[in-house]
């Protein structure tokens, strides 16, 4: 069967970072640049003419800027994916990013291969931040202690959920998550379902982001202890 094409939307202001781009992202199999912008209000515009899976944002852009655009892209188009790319290595553009419905955070300086990982994984609905902002977010959670913050929430999650959501802070998706606890996928997707509920998000991002905020992350060396294997 064949693979299906990655319709991505590129939205930069600098010529150079959008051929740049392009050919970084064409050099890939099954990755196709359907539209290019210089600024959100273009974007918007090429948005309904020439869809894609995956719009590619900056944030620093003429007019509307990049994380205002990403939220009225998800607002009308629901099923579109965003990756912020940024020079910002900076953990509250990265938050804001993320509530505005980015799925991904990738730093511009960043290796090529990472930005088209980060595309791959958000073509399949998976989160994808740069590490350097993923240890800010997670460093920022241990300086400021938040014990109150840590416990919001909480009782209405199973350990189960807890283990779930933890492994979800960790990039892991939903079949290498069914694989570490020794469950089915199904029932980890009722878990996720079950998660979004709770704590009153709508996408992965967001949850892994709530987490990350209340320190609910794998810590070194802790791990989730698995339902018993079949015999």
């Amino acid at each position: 069967m064949e693979k299906q094409v990655i319709r991505v939307m590129l939205v930069d202001d600098h010529e150079v970072v959008l051929e740049g781009l392009i050919r970084i992202l064409e050099r890939e199999g099954g990755i196709q640049v359907v539209a290019v912008a210089r600024t959100a209000e273009e974007a918007l515009e090429k948005v309904e003419r020439f869809p894609p899976d995956v719009a590619i944002v900056d944030i620093q852009l003429p007019g509307m800027n990049g994380i205002e655009l990403i939220r009225r892209l998800k607002q009308a188009h629901p099923r579109i994916e965003a990756i912020t790319l940024t020079v910002f290595d900076d953990e509250q553009f990265a938050k804001q990013a993320i509530r505005a419905g980015a799925i991904g955070y990738v730093i511009k300086d960043a290796a090529k291969e990472e930005l088209v990982k980060a595309v791959r994984a958000a073509a399949k609905g998976e989160s994808l931040i740069s590490t350097s902002v993923a240890r800010k977010l997670l460093e920022e959670i241990s300086e400021e202690g938040g014990d109150k913050k840590r416990d919001e929430g909480l009782e209405g999650l199973s350990q189960r959920e807890l283990d779930v959501l933890k492994l979800m802070t960790k990039g892991y998706n939903n079949r290498q998550i069914a694989d570490i606890l020794f469950i089915s996928e199904h029932t980890v997707k009722v878990h996720i379902r079950n998660i979004f509920r709770k704590i009153g998000v709508s996408d992965r991002t967001n949850a892994v982001l709530w987490a990350i905020e209340r320190g609910i992350v794998l810590k070194d060396k802790e791990s989730v202890k698995p339902d018993k294997p079949p015999l």
